[in-house]
């Protein structure tokens, strides 16, 4: 083979591995592939430390790509000389035929890298997505327990307060009572329960109507809630009887004048529809831990006394009167 033939035909050849070397140099893309089957799975997380390796790996290949690129110059410049001899010639030739298994390799490697970082890319999106979903879960569990909480909260209010009056009910009342005694006990108080009825409640239903009646229940129930304190309890027993607690009293003549004023409060005329009316009330008392510590037996107690003060001009009676 002539010198110049075999000029040309090595330098045909680096050019062709010069041009695989710059579309390996370029086969490694940022895109995804379709999602790793079991990417989402929790137990599958994706290792930062992976994907570094998977780049690392991508930057050696790259280094040896540009290595074998300016081998292949360095080949072109020998082949370039006029005066080359047969032997620079064979040499350049081996040169560039390691160059370009280099390159060929490179292209292989970068191929494969390419794949593994592909899945990994995947594999990550898999995560975030798993994640994202997560976190939408949560904040729907957030939002569920939270109408729970409303719901269980409009329930327990519900349960507990008497729909007419908005007063506490029957049961609050049980619960209140129970828990003032426990206090009284401990700290050594005394407190009074008064047990309150209106007087001929059923003569002015039968005569003006329930809607007037219920009227008439609710007037007694913000007049009885505006005479005592912030910390006694006024509620609704049931129909036209209430109850109230009266928490860390001192004397008994302190309980029969409140009483008192409750009666001449709740008397006084109100108008309703154009219709004066004069509500009258009876209020039964018993004391702990004068009478007993028993909360079943204060209410008893207190609502014997009301019994007994529906026949007493002042329309109050204590359960002592009843021993």
């Amino acid at each position: 083979m002539s010198t110049v033939a075999a000029e040309n035909k090595v330098a045909a050849r680096p050019l062709m591995a010069a041009k695989a070397c710059r579309l390996a140099v370029y086969e490694v893309p940022m895109t995804t592939e379709p999602k790793v089957p079991g990417a989402k799975s929790a137990s599958k997380t994706v290792s930062l430390k992976g994907v570094q390796g998977v780049l690392k790996k991508n930057a050696a290949i790259k280094k040896n790509i540009n290595t074998a690129a300016k081998d292949l110059g360095s080949v072109n410049d020998t082949l370039k000389q006029k005066k080359a001899t047969v032997v620079v010639i064979k040499k350049a030739m081996q040169q560039n035929e390691e160059a370009e298994d280099i390159v060929a390799k490179a292209a292989e490697d970068l191929k494969q890298v390419n794949i593994k970082l592909s899945k990994e890319i995947a594999a990550r999106i898999g995560v975030e997505v798993e994640l994202s979903e997560m976190k939408s879960d949560l904040a729907t569990v957030r939002d569920n327990l939270r109408l729970s909480q409303q719901t269980e909260k409009a329930s327990r209010h519900s349960a507990l307060t008497d729909a007419l009056t908005g007063l506490s009910n029957r049961m609050a009342f049980d619960q209140a009572l129970s828990h003032a005694l426990l206090q009284a006990q401990r700290h050594n108080w005394s407190l009074a329960v008064l047990f309150i009825d209106v007087d001929k409640f059923k003569h002015i239903n039968d005569t003006y109507g329930h809607d007037t009646g219920d009227k008439v229940l609710i007037t007694v129930a913000k007049r009885l809630t505006a005479f005592v304190r912030n910390e006694d309890i006024v509620s609704r027993w049931g129909g036209d009887e209430f109850v109230c607690l009266l928490r860390e009293i001192k004397l008994e003549s302190d309980v029969i004048q409140l009483a008192a004023k409750l009666v001449d409060h709740i008397a006084e005329d109100f108008s309703l529809n154009e219709l004066m009316l004069n509500i009258r009330i009876s209020i039964g008392i018993a004391i702990s831990p004068q009478h007993t510590e028993s909360a079943d037996l204060l209410l008893k107690y207190a609502d014997s006394a009301m019994y007994v003060a529906k026949t007493t001009p002042l329309r109050i009676a204590v359960y002592k009167a009843l021993s």
